[in-house]
C-alpha cells in the first residue's frame, strides 16, 4: 500500500508543533517537552498565533511563514475549527507530512454541513500532503530519539513496534512495558486515519530492518480489506504479527452489520487473521503477556511443552489450559525418566508434568529444567514455582535464570504470590526471561507462539496437485444470474439454483416443480418410494430464511409421504399454513422430491455469504431442516487450495464425526473438500452471487447429495480480500526452435514440487547469475514463500510444458517481478533451465512480465545481473532497457520505463527531473 512521504512521519529532520504554549495543559507543550527529553536531534520549532518568544526553550513563531524552513514533520494540537486551514496552508508549502493529535474532529460544520475530518481530508488532497490521525496519540521511534507524542512516559528500544487504533489504549500499553522493562522499534496510534491507514503502516514497518515483531491493536477494519489482509500476510511472512482484536467497538461507526447468516462478524475476523498467518488475542492481559512472550522467546523448535512445579495443582492447572489449546503435552524419555528419578523423592509420578514436591530447593528446580532442555523429546520448559521456605522465590528465580542463560530452549516461567514473587519476577525480567503470574497465564503466552507457527504452517503447506475445473457450462452459469439481474431480481428461483449447482458439478437431488395441490398429487407416483414436498415462496428463494436458532425450515416441508391419499393431506395443509402466513402473490408452487431416509446420512449445511468488510465467504457445519445451523458454523476466506477446504472441514464437529463413524473417511472428506472448491470458483466466476445455502447436503456411502439450496444476487459485484489467481494471464506458446507445446501462466502454491525439480536441473553458473552467489537446495519454506504468492504484490510467471518423458508438467523458466507498495518500480529476475538455452523462453517470459507490469500502472521495471552475465544484458538491451554498470554494487543495472510518471513524489523517488 502506499507508503510515500511515510519516513517524514518515522525520521524526520525537522519538526513544527502546530498549538504549541507553556500553558501545563497544553498538549503541543507536552509534544515538545517529551521531543526534548527524549533527545531528538533534528530541528524543532513553535508555532502559536499568540506572542510566544519560545515554548520550553523551543523558538516559538507566530505563522507557518515565519519559519526559517519548511519541517519534515508537522504536528497538529490546534483546536479543531482550525486544523483545514492550516492544512492547507502546510499544502501550499510544500509540507509533505502532518500529524493531528487534535480530537474532535467529527464534528459538523454549520456552514459547510460536513464533518471537519472530512474537510481536512479535502483540504490535503490537491497538495500529496500525507495526514496521520486525527485523534491520534502521536508517535515515538526511540532509534530516532523521537517521543512526538503526549505520552506521560518515553519507552524503551526494543525490537517490537506496536500499531493502534485507541490513543488511551496505547498510553497504558506504554505505561505496562516500561514497568516490564519491554521495548518498541516504533510506537503509535492511528486514530480516525483521515489518509494514512493501517496497511501502509504495516507495509512500512514490515521493512523496517530493526522491527521484528509487529502488535496490532485492532478495533475495526476501515477501507479495503484486501490492502489489510495484502499487507498482513506480507508482513506475516517474514516477522510475527499479533493482533488484539476487540469483539465489540464503541462509538460513532460501532453499528456492525453482519454478514447474512452469520451471528458474530467476530467469527470472519478470525478467519481472515488466520488466513493471514497471525495470531490473535482477545484480551489486553493476553496482549501484555504474548508481548512479552514474543520479545523474549527464542526461535520455537516446536510445541511439546514440559510442565514442572513443587505441586501438583499448579501443574494441573497448566496441563487443563494447554490441552483447551489444543496443546502438546511432552512425553519424557526413559533417559530423562530416570535422570530425573535421581534427584526426585522415591514417590514421584515419573510423567510430565514433574511433580517435585513441596520439599524441593532451588537447586532441585534448576536441576530438573536442565534436564528437561536436555530431553529430544522437549521443545519448551515452563517451570511453575509456589513459595515455600524450602525454595523461595527469588533463589529459585536465580537458580533457573542461570540454566535458561544456556540452553537454546525456551523457558517460561511462573511465580505464583506477591509478597515475595515481585522481586523473582522481576530478576526475570531483567535477564529477558519470559514470567507470568498464574500458570494458564503461562500456557496462554506459549499457545500464542504455537498458534503463530501453526498458522504459518497452514499459510505455506504445499497443495495437493491443481485439479483443472472443467468450464464448458460456467458461460451458462453466468447468464443465469444476468438474465435474473436483468428481471431486476436479487434471488434466483429454486430451479435457477438447482441447474447453478448442476453446472458445477455439484449433485443435487431429481427435483419435480408443480404449480397446485393437483400436480403434486399427479406427480409423487412417478417417483419410487416415499416422498417430501416443499412449498416455494419468495422467503425462502432466498439463503438464510430462518430465524436467529436456524429451526425454522421444517414449517415449510412436509416428508415421508407414501400414497397419494396422504401427498393429497399434507400438501393441502402445507398450502394453508403458506396461505394464512404470506400472500397469494408471494407463493410460487411445491418442489417434490425422492426422501433419503435409510442411508445413515449425515446432513451439512453449506454456502456462501457476503460479509459488508471482508467480501465474499464460505461457511461450513452441520445442517438439516430442525438443526440449529449457527451452532456449528465455521468460515474462511476464498479462494481455496484443497489444503485451506481440508482445514475449514476440520474446524467442524462433522469431521471427527466422519472420521469415527464412515466406511470411508478419506473419500468423503475428499469430496467435501472438492466441494468447498467448487464453491470458491463460483466465488470468482460470478461475482454478483451475494449469498449461497445449501441445506441440507447429504453425505452417505453413495456420495453427496444436495437436498435443497437458495440463491440471493447482488447488483454490486462483490470484492475478494484475497486476490484470486489470475487464470486470465494464461497463454499457450511454441518454443522457439524444437517447436514444443507450452503453457506460460502465473505460478501457484501447488508447483512447489516441480519448482524444486526446476531448481535442482540448473547448473551452478545459472544459480550464480540468478543469486550472485552459489546456494544450496531451498527449504521448503523458502519455496513455499516462492510459489505462495500474493498477487496484489508481486507476480512471477513459469513456462510449463507436458514432460517428454513421463506424464504431469514440468517447469521450464520462471521470471519474477516484485513492485514497491506504491507500484512505482517493479524489480524483476529471470532463470531459464540450462537445457533449453535458445528456445525464446527469456523473450517470452519479459515481455509476459513488461506487458502486465505496464498494465498495472508500474512506472519503471528494473533489474540487476553481474557483469560476466552477457547474455542477460544482450536480452534487457533488446528489450528496450537501458544497461549501466554500478560499480557502487558491482552489478549492472537495467531499466525500462513503462508508464510516465505524473506526480513529483514519483520522479523524486526515480531520480528524474521534475
Amino acid at each position: 500500500m502506499a507508503t510515500k512521504y511515510l519516513k517524514r512521519f518515522f525520521k524526520p529532520a525537522s519538526i513544527a508543533v502546530f498549538g504549541a504554549s507553556a500553558r501545563e495543559d497544553s498538549m503541543g507543550g507536552i509534544v515538545i517537552q517529551n521531543l526534548l527529553e527524549s533527545g531528538f536531534k533534528g530541528s524543532l520549532y513553535a508555532v502559536n498565533r499568540h506572542e510566544y518568544d519560545e515554548v520550553h526553550g523551543v523558538s516559538c513563531f507566530k505563522t507557518l511563514s515565519d519559519l526559517p524552513e519548511m519541517p519534515d514533520l508537522a504536528i497538529v494540537c490546534s483546536p479543531p475549527e482550525t486544523v483545514a486551514d492550516l492544512i492547507r496552508g502546510l499544502g501550499v508549502s510544500m509540507v509533505k507530512a502532518a500529524m493531528i493529535l487534535t480530537g474532535g474532529l467529527s464534528m459538523m460544520n454549520d456552514e459547510t454541513h460536513r464533518s471537519l475530518r472530512d474537510e481536512v481530508r479535502e483540504a490535503a488532497k490537491p497538495y500529496g500532503i500525507r495526514i496521520m490521525g486525527p485523534d491520534c496519540m502521536g508517535m515515538l521511534v526511540p532509534g530516532h530519539n523521537m517521543n512526538a507524542s503526549y505520552s506521560h512516559v518515553n519507552i524503551l528500544k526494543g525490537k517490537v513496534a506496536y500499531i493502534g487504533q485507541s490513543g488511551i489504549l496505547g498510553t497504558a500499553m506504554i505505561d505496562w512495558a516500561t514497568g516490564q522493562e519491554i521495548g518498541f522499534s516504533h510506537f503509535l496510534t492511528l486514530g480516525d486515519g483521515a489518509d494514512v491507514d493501517l496497511p501502509s503502516v504495516i507495509d512500512y514497518l514490515a521493512q523496517d530492518p530493526y522491527t521484528h515483531a509487529i502488535l496490532l491493536q485492532l478495533n475495526r477494519v476501515d477501507g479495503s480489506a484486501r490492502d489489510f489482509i495484502s499487507a498482513v500476510r506480507s508482513a506475516s511472512r517474514n516477522k510475527l504479527v499479533l493482533v488484539l482484536k476487540n469483539d465489540t467497538f464503541i462509538g460513532a461507526k460501532s453499528a456492525t452489520q453482519l454478514a447474512e447468516g452469520i451471528y458474530d462478524d467476530d467469527l470472519v475476523y478470525d478467519a481472515a487473521l488466520r488466513r493471514a498467518g497471525v495470531v490473535r488475542v482477545k484480551r489486553s492481559d493476553e496482549l501484555f503477556n504474548a508481548l512479552e512472550t514474543l520479545t523474549r522467546m527464542k526461535p520455537m523448535r516446536g510445541e511439546r511443552l514440559a510442565i514442572l512445579c513443587n505441586g501438583t495443582g499448579p501443574n494441573a492447572l497448566a496441563t487443563e489450559q494447554l490441552f483447551k489449546h489444543r496443546g502438546k503435552l511432552a512425553e519424557l524419555t526413559d533417559e530423562t525418566l530416570d535422570a530425573l528419578a535421581e534427584i526426585l523423592p522415591t514417590h514421584w509420578n515419573r510423567s510430565n508434568p514433574v511433580d517435585l514436591n513441596s520439599d524441593a530447593r532451588p537447586e532441585r528446580f534448576a536441576e530438573a529444567v536442565r534436564l528437561l532442555t536436555k530431553d529430544k523429546n522437549v521443545d519448551a520448559v515452563l517451570m511453575l514455582h509456589a513459595p515455600t521456605r524450602m525454595a523461595s522465590s527469588v533463589e529459585t528465580a536465580d537458580a533457573v535464570i542461570q540454566i535458561a542463560k544456556k540452553t537454546p530452549r525456551n523457558i517460561l516461567t511462573c511465580f505464583m504470590g506477591r509478597a515475595t514473587a515481585i522481586e523473582a519476577r522481576n530478576h526475570c525480567n531483567s535477564a529477558g526471561i519470559s514470567t507470568f503470574l498464574t500458570p494458564e497465564e503461562s500456557v496462554d503466552a506459549f499457545m500464542h507462539m504455537v498458534d503463530f507457527h501453526r498458522n504459518q504452517d497452514v499459510m505455506r503447506q504445499t497443495p495437493p496437485p491443481y485439479m483443472e475445473q472443467s468450464s464448458p457450462h460456467h458461460i451458462r452459469a453466468r447468464q443465469l444470474v444476468q438474465d435474473a439481474l436483468t428481471e431486476e431480481r436479487d434471488y434466483l428461483r429454486h430451479e435457477e439454483a438447482i441447474e447453478l449447482l448442476d453446472l458445477y458439478d455439484i449433485p443435487v437431488a431429481n427435483t419435480f416443480y408443480c404449480d397446485s395441490i393437483d400436480d403434486v398429487v399427479k406427480c409423487a407416483p412417478k417417483i419410487e418410494g416415499s416422498v417430501q414436498v416443499k412449498a416455494l415462496h419468495k422467503h425462502n428463494v432466498y439463503p438464510f430464511s430462518y430465524d436467529d436458532t436456524g429451526r425454522q425450515r421444517w414449517k415449510e416441508v412436509v416428508q415421508d409421504l407414501f400414497s397419494s391419499a396422504e401427498v393429497e393431506h399434507a400438501t393441502t395443509q402445507l398450502s394453508y399454513r403458506m396461505g394464512e402466513i404470506y400472500p397469494v402473490e408471494h407463493l410460487m408452487g411445491f418442489c417434490v422430491q425422492q426422501m433419503k431416509r435409510g442411508f445413515q446420512s449425515l446432513q451439512i449445511n453449506v454456502g456462501i455469504t457476503r460479509d459488508p468488510t471482508f467480501g465474499p465467504v464460505i461457511f461450513f457445519g452441520v445442517g438439516g431442516h430442525t438443526v440449529d445451523v449457527l451452532a456449528d458454523r465455521h468460515v474462511m476466506l476464498p479462494p481455496l487450495n484443497l489444503a485451506l477446504a481440508s482445514e475449514l472441514i476440520s474446524q467442524s464437529r462433522l469431521c471427527q464425526i466422519i472420521e469415527e463413524n464412515s466406511y470411508r473417511p478419506e473419500l468423503d472428506l475428499q469430496q467435501l473438500a472438492n466441494l468447498l472448491l467448487k464453491l470458491s470458483e463460483m466465488i470468482v466466476d460470478l461475482p454478483n452471487l451475494k449469498g449461497l445455502e445449501i441445506n441440507p447436503m447429504l453425505v452417505n456411502k453413495s456420495g453427496l447429495l444436495v437436498m435443497d439450496v437458495a440463491v440471493s444476487l447482488s447488483a454490486k459485484a462483490g470484492c475478494l480480500s484475497i486476490s484470486p489467481y489470475p487464470e486470465h494471464l494464461t497463454e499457450k506458446i511454441s518454443l522457439k526452435r524444437s517447436g514444443r507445446k507450452a503453457i506460460i501462466r502465473a505460478i501457484r502454491g501447488e508447483d512447489e514440487p516441480n519448482h524444486l525439480e526446476f531448481y535442482n536441473k540448473l547448473s551452478p553458473q545459472s544459480i550464480r547469475l540468478r543469486y550472485f552467489y552459489s546456494r544450496g537446495i531451498p527449504t521448503h519454506q523458502e519455496l513455499a514463500n516462492w510459489t505462495q504468492i500474493d498477487y496484489d504484490r508481486e507476480m512471477a510467471f513459469i513456462i510449463t510444458a507436458p514432460r517428454e518423458d513421463g506424464e504431469g508438467m514440468e517447469t521450464l523458466g520462471v521470471v519474477r517481478a516484485v513492485t514497491d507498495a506504491d507500484n512505482v518500480q517493479a524489480e524483476f529476475s529471470v532463470v531459464i533451465r540450462d537445457d533449453l538455452q535458445g528456445e525464446g523462453l527469456g523473450v517470452a517470459l519479459m515481455n509476459k512480465v513488461i506487458q502486465y507490469c505496464k498494465s498495472r500502472g508500474t512506472l519503471q521495471i528494473t533489474g540487476s545481473t553481474l557483469p560476466n552475465n552477457k547474455g542477460m544484458q544482450n536480452l534487457a538491451k533488446k528489450l528496450g532497457f537501458a544497461n549501466n554498470y554500478n560499480s557502487e554494487e558491482e552489478v549492472v543495472d537495467m531499466k525500462m520505463m513503462l508508464n510516465e510518471p505524473t506526480e513529483d513524489w514519483q520522479r523524486l523517488r526515480l531520480n528524474l527531473p521534475r
